[in-house]
């Protein structure tokens, strides 16, 4: 031990204070059978490199297609709104290329998670499900998700959010649009472009249906009563389950530290439906974004009350696996900053780091509503070789 770090303990001790040293590698330990891992992610503009309709999503297409086609360069003209931004849409660069180099980049950060990445992935600024199922079926093979979910939403730059996992869905998934309610006209025609909660209930490994909802609230650039609306909608989604159903919530809700020292969202309005996870857990954590130096939860998960110690649910969160996912050097910058994407170096993966956790079972499958035990799949087989 340095002379440094012996000095440092001998005065914590003295002053009855703890020495706090940042987190910097994985330390959980390998998932158990009995766990199941969820993560969410804003994977920050994730397009292919084909036009869709209706989109606004000419700055992700390849320059030599932009430059040949003159409604592709009006478009850009047309949905731009500052000169940045136009010469963002006309001079990016997006080929194959650089969609391979960010694909393989975030299929290292997600492949880091337990060896083949969570058995849930929540998904935020992905432009549709064809992106999704290149990056499972070229990428992702290691992870084996067999559910592939996004539902396209009225965001006119086409950025929506999905889901992929190895749990098969149960039932529909379901596009939630929130019930805005503007307060001028100039926001009543951009809320009604603002993004929808995706929920998509899943089987987990002992049979019980699970609901997951994925969310990307307006950003900062928007007034706050657009995310406390949101949040309220969002509350309301997950408190409708009812007080023994397996939820969880998530995404980029883009609450800033500032703004929930004023609004209390996640202390006072999504603790009413179940516990917050920067709130209960990743005590070492600083947040998942950074803006000016500043850190923030903009990412952040809500667990139903089912899921918590006294809940009722057959699983149970495990606080102490809650962790911000920042340990991959392709993903860092100066060490502890996330390193977004830099489409000349083609290096880099998104501004935001993935939130994770693990959920324990901890009894048998029963049905939320009968509260019944329910057979899982593997006591049914079981049951036949008997006979």
């Amino acid at each position: 031990m340095s002379k440094s770090l012996t000095l440092i303990l001998s005065l914590s001790l003295l002053s009855g204070c703890a020495v706090s040293f940042k987190k910097d590698k994985w330390d959980l330990p390998p998932k158990a059978a009995e766990e199941v891992s969820v993560m969410s992610f804003n994977v920050e503009n994730l397009f292919d490199t084909v036009h869709d309709k209706d989109r606004n999503d000419h700055t992700y297409l390849p320059l030599m297609v932009k430059r040949k086609t003159p409604e592709y360069q009006q478009a850009c003209k047309e949905n731009s709104d500052s000169s940045y931004r136009l010469g963002e849409c006309l001079g990016t660069d997006w080929n194959e290329l650089q969609l391979d180099s960010k694909l393989k980049n975030l299929t290292e950060v997600v492949l880091a998670v337990d060896g083949q990445g969570p058995d849930v992935l929540m998904l935020i600024e992905v432009e549709n499900e064809n992106v999704l199922n290149i990056w499972n079926k070229d990428y992702l093979k290691k992870a084996n998700y067999q559910t592939v979910v996004l539902l396209e939403g009225p965001d006119k730059r086409g950025i929506d959010v999905g889901l992929m996992s190895r749990f098969p869905v149960v039932g529909k998934p379901v596009l939630h649009i929130i019930p805005w309610k503007p307060e001028n006209e100039k926001d009543a025609k951009w809320m009604a472009q603002s993004r929808g909660i995706l929920e998509v209930t899943l089987k987990l490994p002992n049979g019980d249906p699970m609901t997951f909802f994925t969310a990307h609230f307006p950003s900062q650039a928007n007034p706050t009563y657009w995310r406390r609306q949101a949040t309220e909608f969002l509350t309301k989604l997950i408190k409708d389950k009812g007080p023994n159903a397996l939820v969880m919530a998530g995404g980029d809700l883009n609450i800033s530290a500032e703004e929930e020292d004023r609004e209390k969202f996640f202390a006072n309005t999504f603790s009413q439906a179940g516990a917050v996870s920067h709130l209960v857990g990743c005590k070492e954590c600083q947040g998942t974004h950074n803006y000016r130096k500043s850190w923030s939860f903009l990412d952040a998960h809500i667990y139903s009350k089912a899921l918590l110690e006294k809940g009722a649910g057959s699983y149970q969160m495990l606080p102490n696996t809650i962790d911000v996912i920042r340990y991959s050097e392709v993903h860092l910058k100066k060490g502890k900053y996330p390193k977004r994407w830099d489409y000349e170096k083609m290096d880099g993966v998104a501004d935001h780091f993935p939130l994770y956790v693990r959920l324990k079972q901890r009894s048998s499958a029963k049905n939320p509503v009968t509260e019944e035990p329910v057979k899982t799949e593997q006591k049914e087989v079981k049951a036949k070789k008997k006979k």
